[in-house]
């Protein structure tokens, strides 16, 4: 995705009336000038139909660091032992429900999901591959993701050193 001139999908699009996905909007995302041009000719052919930018709404980030802090996969990174059950459906609905309400939206559902996997994948190369690697492995966009976690959150911090400290001899 990352060397795409145009990337489709239904990331951050609002649902049609219906909630039916085959009938609903979806993201367009104009990486560069080929891209703008691809897209420009879809339109005259009459292709492509743009119906405004898409928005967001919610904060995104403190949703992602949590979802981060809270995967099992990752409290295994950093030696804490994950609860062996989930909590009840119902509880899960409900805070389903809440944070459906409360949680970001639109283009910011987008942006918490992507710094989600970007932030746990990146945990996963440095506790597998070390931090050289990791560093080297990075494409600059997720470098600069990774870079305004480290420098913003005191506890995206004390996961990475928590991994790299389970790297050392």
């Amino acid at each position: 995705n990352a060397l795409a001139d145009v990337v489709v999908g239904y990331m951050g699009a609002p649902l049609s009336s219906d909630g039916n996905m085959d009938t609903s909007y979806q993201t367009l995302t104009i990486r560069n000038k080929r891209g703008k041009e691809m897209v420009d000719a879809a339109i005259q052919s009459g292709r492509v139909n743009l119906h405004g930018e898409a928005k967001g709404s919610g904060s995104f980030d403190k949703f992602a660091l949590s979802t981060v802090e809270a995967d099992s996969i990752v409290m295994e990174m950093v030696g804490k032992q994950p609860p062996e059950s989930g909590m009840p459906r119902f509880v899960g609905n409900i805070i389903a429900s809440i944070l459906t309400r409360l949680g970001p939206k639109g283009t910011n559902f987008a942006r918490y999901s992507i710094d989600y996997h970007l932030l746990r994948n990146y945990l996963h190369v440095l506790n597998v591959w070390g931090e050289r690697r990791a560093e080297t492995s990075l494409p600059q966009y997720a470098k600069d993701i990774v870079d305004e976690y480290l420098d913003s959150s005191e506890s995206f911090r004390q996961l990475r050193e928590d991994i790299l400290e389970q790297k050392r001899p």
